[in-house]
């Protein structure tokens, strides 16, 4: 016992004259390979799977495969697939194998100095969904709280999806590392090892580069699409501008118009429905909009191009909403949307009362186990103490035939002087039947019908077959005036800050300035001193146009925020809210144009950030093009 005691002194006076922490990346030339996050899979496809792992110091990695045998004491791992390169966070893709096939693999790490680092001998299925069920768990919002995501693990294991997917905020804070390594890979070591996780980024995550470096996802890995048997997956991301004159939205909707699967889901972070008491507005004092409000929009396409199943998080709780369509129940052709933010300790509460969309809900920690065959889907929602608190199920038709709404090509909805608007059949059957500012219905070819228009046109259209028709796709074609140029240039941004308890953008012309300033660049950031809350600015200025055109504009603004061009409002968002993003599109002629900015904070962070571009896909800060003298 004595003896004991002195090791144990000696060892805490080493520890207090080093100065240095026990752990792995603070031994030197003698350290010892170690998992810092153990071997994980990722993308099991039909013929092939990636491994991923990080360690402690650099080596090169590798996988042993060997396929399943009959009487054997051990897996014969006879294959090999080797890095070219030595590093520490390690991919290793594994190939040519056979769907339905039986595996065994082992990642094994050589370091520069000679150390052999061996992970587990796990086995792998690669599912023929032919034969199988699409089976898989659900999860999300796993931040921060480690000992419940270990739990949920534990008990999606014992489940044996095929796959994972999660719908994001998987850790606390992205660059923060340790919440990677120790609060969501250690945790969950012994579940990742088995099924391929796919995840939506969430606003947590921050998009930092380690979500792109622990995950081995289709690109872009922030919006991706897998598939699953006869089921598409789409991951989107909302923490990215998706609003109907975005990329990302234009991009959703051809792959949702040309989708042949018999079941289309979305996944993404932030909710379409939800019944939170206060995220959207507070239901103890004032209506809410049962929804995130830069994703609202997104209902219209997904009934338009009959999604199945939504699932988000967001809200840290459970709810199941009944089948929607154009904000009434719809059995036969709703959209059902689940919240499923289970896997956090800190709980958001319901609304004051029932929403009509309301089909279950719970306050609990929890994942969703969920078997798609066939024509049939059948879910569980399953909690902390492993006990089924909802079921819900969809069945389609024996004769059902995916027969998508036609898709309008180009992108745009906006022109100038004439458009010709183009609509195509991707469902590969049946006949274009459309219809022009509600007239009479007319038939048109398979595959395209051209219309030429020289005004603001609503063009209505669906697919008809033998068996049925589509349902009905709607767009507005918009003929814009164009602003004319030839304003003053304005020296400086003008600024004019005001302070006063608003809930809504004031009548600045009312109000007496308390102090003004003249900026090089539109920001809030040079205005100081300034109140913490309750404060508005106005801007004034001037910027360049390039070339005469049709010029998208969005805003993004915490709390409330207007755009006015040459004296005309363009974008109104105005309101008590966090970061709301609203565009519009406004036809501009080359040259010099005014415009104000108008912004008000309530409480807690300022947000005001504007873009402009004539592309989706080329969108600029606004400050690119204000006059700077």
């Amino acid at each position: 016992m004595i003896k004991k005691y002195n090791y144990l002194f000696l060892f805490i006076v080493y520890f207090f004259f080093s100065g240095n922490k026990l752990n792995a990346e603070n031994f030197s030339s003698d350290q010892k390979y170690g998992f810092v996050v153990a071997p994980y899979i990722q993308q099991v496809e039909n013929s092939s799977f990636h491994v991923l792992w990080e360690t402690s110091l650099p080596g090169t990695g590798a996988i042993k495969l060997g396929e399943a045998e009959f009487n054997v004491l051990r897996p014969n791992l006879n294959q090999f697939f080797k890095e070219k390169t030595s590093c520490v966070f390690h991919r290793v893709a594994v190939a040519g194998l056979e769907t339905g096939g039986n595996y065994f693999y082992q990642a094994v790490t050589i370091g520069e100095n000679g150390d052999t680092l061996k992970g587990p001998v796990t086995p792998l299925n690669i599912p023929d969904y032919k034969k199988m069920p699409v089976s898989f768990a659900v999860i999300g919002d796993t931040q921060n709280s480690p000992d419940i995501w270990g739990k949920l693990s534990k008990l999606i294991y014992q489940e044996r999806p095929s796959f994972i997917v999660h719908v994001g905020d998987l850790v606390q804070y992205g660059p923060h590392k340790d919440d990677w390594v120790d609060e969501f890979f250690k945790p969950a070591k012994n579940l990742l090892r088995f099924y391929p996780l796919y995840p939506a980024i969430g606003n947590h995550d921050n998009h930092h580069p380690n979500f792109y470096r622990y995950f081995d996802l289709p690109s872009p890995e922030w919006f991706y699409t897998v598939k699953k048997g006869d089921v598409l997956f789409i991951f989107a991301d909302t923490n990215r501008d998706i609003l109907p004159g975005s990329k990302q939205y234009q991009k959703l909707e051809k792959i949702l118009a040309s989708a042949h699967e018999t079941w289309k889901i979305m996944v993404h972070h932030h909710p379409v429905y939800v019944s939170e008491e206060g995220f959207y507005g507070n239901t103890w004092v004032q209506k809410s909009v049962h929804g995130d409000p830069n994703e609202i929009h997104l209902k219209k396409l997904y009934e338009t191009y009959g999604v199945d199943l939504v699932l988000n998080g967001h809200a840290h709780f459970y709810e199941r909403t009944w089948p929607v369509s154009a904000n009434r129940i719809n059995t036969e052709n709703g959209v059902i949307y689940i919240t499923t933010g289970g896997g956090n300790d800190e709980y958001s509460k319901f609304a004051a009362n029932k929403s009509w969309y309301d089909a279950r809900t719970r306050v609990t920690n929890h994942f969703l186990y969920i078997n798609i065959f066939e024509n049939n889907l059948y879910g569980n929602a399953i909690d902390s103490s492993g006990n089924v608190f909802d079921t819900f199920s969809i069945q389609k038709k024996p004769d059902y035939e995916r027969l998508n709404a036609p898709y309008f090509s180009g992108g745009s909805s906006c022109f100038l002087d004439k458009y010709t608007v183009k609509i195509q059949n991707l469902s590969e059957t049946g006949k274009i039947f459309y219809s022009i500012d509600g007239k009479s219905l007319k038939s048109a070819g398979t595959e395209e019908v051209k219309i030429p228009i020289d005004k603001t046109t609503t063009i209505s259209s669906f697919i008809q077959n033998e068996k049925g028709k589509s349902r009905t796709a709607i767009r507005t074609f918009k003929k814009l005036p164009v602003l004319s140029s030839g304003k003053k240039k304005a020296e400086k941004i003008k600024a004019e800050y005001f302070e006063g308890n608003w809930i809504a953008l004031p009548d600045f012309d009312q109000l007496t300035t308390d102090r003004t300033f003249f900026l090089d660049t539109l920001s809030l950031e040079p205005i100081q001193p300034r109140a913490k809350d309750h404060f508005a600015i106005r801007f004034t200025g001037s910027f360049e146009v390039p070339q005469t055109g049709i010029y998208r504009f969005m805003i993004e603004s915490f709390d409330g925020s207007r755009l006015i061009i040459d004296g005309r409002e363009i974008i109104d968002n105005d309101g008590i809210h966090y970061e709301i993003r609203k565009e519009n599109f406004v036809a501009l002629k080359k040259g010099t144009h005014d415009f104000e900015i108008q912004y008000f904070d309530y409480v807690r962070r300022e947000t005001l950030q504007i873009w402009t571009g004539t592309k989706p896909d080329q969108m600029k800060w606004f400050n690119n093009f204000i006059v700077k003298q």
